[in-house]
């Protein structure tokens, strides 16, 4: 019964735990400069907030998708302590990698679907909205991490510690999809530069399309 409630009103707040949990995954790092005790402490606790958002984010789906989720969930969580492990090896941040991609798109596309499901604009459903434009920088970091894992200097300016790696690209990632461009930091293979292409129209697409959907909403609200 208690565990009932609680799903509850996680759901009832999922896109606002959601916001919280993206936050301090992505931007923690401005206050936690020791990268030692980010991936030992930060990154696990990090890891175990996502995975109870995504809780929270599927509650009227079928069985088998909530299995999936909680699958996906549990290897998250594990992903932290498998790295402090075999960081080192090479297949295992490929798999690393390719696995976020997975977890974050599988997210992101259940954000995606209740944001363009919502008959009315309200708080919860902008606070969606910017969750999924987080889950799309996510997302475009691990490709970028894909590239540069399977073709060393892919990107210039980087790097080539796996661990700055990702705060690197991290930051890439959102230039990328806002196009700012500051030139620090640039693709120089054809598929680095085609896949970071893609990211960024993927970004002023989302932009475009998510405030349409959100416009429409408040329209038709108003009348």
């Amino acid at each position: 019964m208690k565990n009932s409630h609680f799903h509850i009103k996680l759901s009832e707040f999922r896109f606002e735990f959601l916001l919280v949990a993206l936050m301090m995954l992505i931007f923690n790092k401005i206050f936690i400069s020791d990268n030692e005790t980010y991936l030992r402490y930060v990154w696990p606790l990090n890891m175990v907030l996502i995975s109870v958002a995504s809780y929270g984010m599927f509650v009227e789906h079928s069985k088998p998708k909530k299995v999936l989720r909680n699958v996906l969930a549990a290897c998250s969580i594990a992903m932290p302590f498998l790295f402090i492990k075999f960081g080192e090896s090479l297949i295992f941040l490929r798999f690393l990698s390719i696995f976020f991609v997975i977890y974050y798109s599988f997210i992101f596309s259940e954000v995606m679907y209740q944001i363009t499901r919502a008959r009315e604009v309200r708080l919860n459903v902008i606070i969606g909205s910017f969750c999924g434009y987080m889950l799309l920088s996510m997302i475009a970091l691990f490709s970028y991490l894909i590239i540069e894992l399977n073709t060393s200097g892919s990107f210039e300016g980087i790097s080539r510690v796996p661990s700055l790696i990702y705060n690197e690209l991290s930051y890439f990632s959102f230039i990328t999809l806002t196009s700012i461009g500051f030139g620090d930091i640039h693709p120089i293979t054809d598929t680095s530069r085609l896949t970071v292409a893609f990211f960024g129209m993927a970004g002023q697409f989302y932009m475009v399309a998510v405030m349409g959907i959100i416009i429409s909403r408040f329209s038709a609200d108003l009348k």
